[in-house]
Parts: C-alpha cells; structure tokens; sequence
C-alpha cells in the first residue's frame, strides 16, 4: 500500500494568505501608478501654459488647502463614502498636486528632474520592497514616525522665516530618511490589513493605500530635488 503525505494545512493557509495580500498590495499600486500618471500629465500641461501657471500662482494658497481638505475627507469620512467616491478624490487631489508641482518643476532643468525621479523611484522601490520582505515588525514604529514627521514640518516652517540654508540640507536630508523608512513601514501595514475586511473594505483600503504611498513618493522626490535638482 501506497504511503501519502496529507499536505499542511498551515502551509496551504500562508500561501493563500500570501497570495490575499500581494493581490491587495497589487491593487495599491495599481491605484498609486494611475494617481501619479495623472499628477504627472497635470504638471506638464501646467509647466506649458503660461496662462495656468499664472492662475496656479495667484490661487496657490486655495489649491493647497483644498488638497488637504482632500485628504482630511478621504481620512476621515472613508467609512461613509463609497469606493468610487473616495476614488474620484483621490484624482482630484492628484490633479491639484500636478497644478502645484508645475510652477516648481518650471525652475529646473529635464535632466535633473529625470535624475531626481530615477533616484526617488530607485529608493521608493527598495525601501517598499525591504517592507514587503523583511522579517522585522515595525507596527510600534507608528507613532515614532508620527512625531519625526511633525518635527520636520516644524523645522521646515521655521527654517522657511530663518533661511538657513545649512539648515536647509539638515532638514531635507532628515525628510529623506524619514519618507524612505515611512515607505517600508507604509507597505509593511498595507500587507497586513490586506488580510482582512470585506471586497468593500479592501476596496477602499487600496484607494487609500495608494494615497499613502503616493504621498511618500511626492515629499521623497522633494527632498531629493533640493540635491539633485539644478536650476534653468
């Protein structure tokens, strides 16, 4: 008679979880690579209507509080929103950062942007990809990253009246490596509640998701053009 070995349920339910996970976090990304092609197509019609810029730069101030009045809706008001609501905010805000993207993006050079994008999608992969992979858990860094990223906002304000620039590249430096380990821990989290909820929730989930990673990507690519970027 014939010996068989029964498969391991344990295995079977971390592979099928495994696979619940990557298929949510595919979702993410999927909602992340349409937010910045949108962002992108936004900033380059910006960056070749003289008309626009002129309209973005005297509304600036309008645009960037709808963009967090954006956000502040998505965030807060999720639960009674539906999936195709939250994404249609999450194009509306794209389209309001590519507005806001296209007058500073107008002072430097294609080449050091190019650069500067290539080394923000560079890093924005490793360190999303060292989330996904690495065995430490980093769900306690939460509230460590929270207070790291209001001390930047801090600093970057104050510095905006000081004008320092030594100062300057202090805080854009520590902006680098807050967003990069920002963008590990972001992926981490988003592995782990793509186990959970209903086809609803993880619809959702995803949209803002995506919303997250997007805005790492967007303050990484900032900080790194304060090094990389050179002036028209």
């Amino acid at each position: 008679m014939e010996n068989y070995t029964l498969p391991n349920s344990n295995v079977l339910d971390t592979q099928a979880a495994n696979a619940l996970a990557r298929a949510y976090l595919n979702k993410v990304y999927a909602w992340m690579a349409v937010t910045m092609l949108v962002t992108a197509g936004t900033a380059i019609y910006a960056m070749q209507s003289s008309e626009m810029l002129t309209w973005v730069v005297n509304n600036i101030w309008l645009l960037m509080i709808g963009s967090i009045g954006v956000i502040l809706v998505m965030c807060f008001a999720a639960r009674k929103l539906t999936a195709g609501a939250l994404g249609i905010l999450l194009m509306v805000f794209a389209v309001a950062e590519g507005l806001l993207f296209g007058p500073i993006l107008c002072h430097y050079t294609q080449e050091s942007l190019g650069l500067t994008f290539a080394c923000t999608a560079g890093m924005f992969g490793a360190m999303s990809l060292f989330g996904a992979m690495t065995k430490i858990n980093m769900s306690s860094w939460g509230r460590g990253l929270f207070m790291a990223l209001i001390g930047l906002i801090i600093a970057g304000i104050a510095n905006a009246f000081w004008g320092n620039g030594m100062m300057e590249l202090i805080i854009s430096a520590a902006g680098v490596i807050i967003f990069s380990i920002l963008t590990a821990y972001d992926t981490q989290k988003l592995l782990q509640e793509g186990l959970y909820g209903t086809e609803e929730e993880r619809s959702k989930g995803a949209i803002l998701g995506a919303l997250s990673l997007y805005l790492d990507f967007i303050n990484l690519f900032l900080y790194l053009l304060r090094f990389l970027g050179r002036d028209e």
